[in-house]
């Protein structure tokens, strides 16, 4: 009995060594793609000099896509996904505004449409980080059934620095062509500065009643 224990005890500290092998093995860089892992040997993942070099084909073939390569010349085909990805990307670079008054009215627009997608094109890149999760998990869906932003009638712009405005304004709440209440806004435009063009961009955005027309992505109270 005393010999099997040890046959037993011997065979744990070899695996526990051979476990502590892979672990080691596996510190480099890993994968991953839409929150799942994938085996680095799947892509034939290589690192030269810190650029990652994977397997052309493997990535693309993961995402539903073909490689082809005929006369010295390789061809990719990508599924629907990606040319509709392209599509929003291009509706998107459409929208950017020029001025910050333009900004605004895209995203009054928006929210009167109650469109999701509409209004996440003209925030900043760190408003859009941190609303993106929110519009998926409300399908690019905002507002409600009533009462919905009528008509925006004048805005008022004012200079908070050479790169930021305040645009404020009114709106009036409206059920069924019937005017039941008011509410009010102020939005930060900031100037977003890159190297091939730079875009105004809605980086904070405040209304007196946050939910007086239902669902109202990267809003907070007046005040706060």
């Amino acid at each position: 009995m005393k010999k099997n224990w040890k046959v037993l005890i011997t065979a744990c500290a070899g695996l526990v060594i051979l476990s502590g092998s892979v672990l080691a093995a596996a510190t480099g860089p890993r994968i991953f793609i839409n929150n799942v892992e994938f085996a680095d040997s799947a892509f034939k993942l290589n690192m030269d000099e810190g650029t990652a070099m994977v397997s052309l084909r493997s990535i693309v073939e993961q995402f539903r896509g073909k490689v082809t390569y005929k006369d010295n010349i390789i061809y990719v085909t990508m599924p629907e996904s990606s040319n509709l990805s392209m599509q929003v990307n291009s509706l998107e670079n459409a929208l950017e505004a020029e001025f910050p008054e333009e900004a605004v009215q895209t995203w009054i627009r928006g929210v009167q449409k109650r469109s999701g997608a509409m209004q996440y094109a003209v925030l900043s890149p760190d408003l859009r980080q941190e609303t993106k999760q929110k519009f998926e998990d409300n399908f690019w869906v905002t507002g409600g059934s009533s009462p919905h932003m009528g008509k925006v009638e004048q805005l008022h712009t004012k200079e908070v620095s050479p790169d930021k405005v305040q645009v404020s304004f009114d709106y009036p709440l409206v059920v069924t062509n019937e005017t039941i209440g008011a509410g009010s806004a102020s939005v930060i435009v900031e100037k977003i500065k890159r190297e091939s063009s730079n875009y105004c961009a809605i980086s904070d955005i405040g209304l007196k009643d946050p939910g007086d027309t239902g669902i109202m992505i990267g809003a907070k109270k007046l005040g706060k």
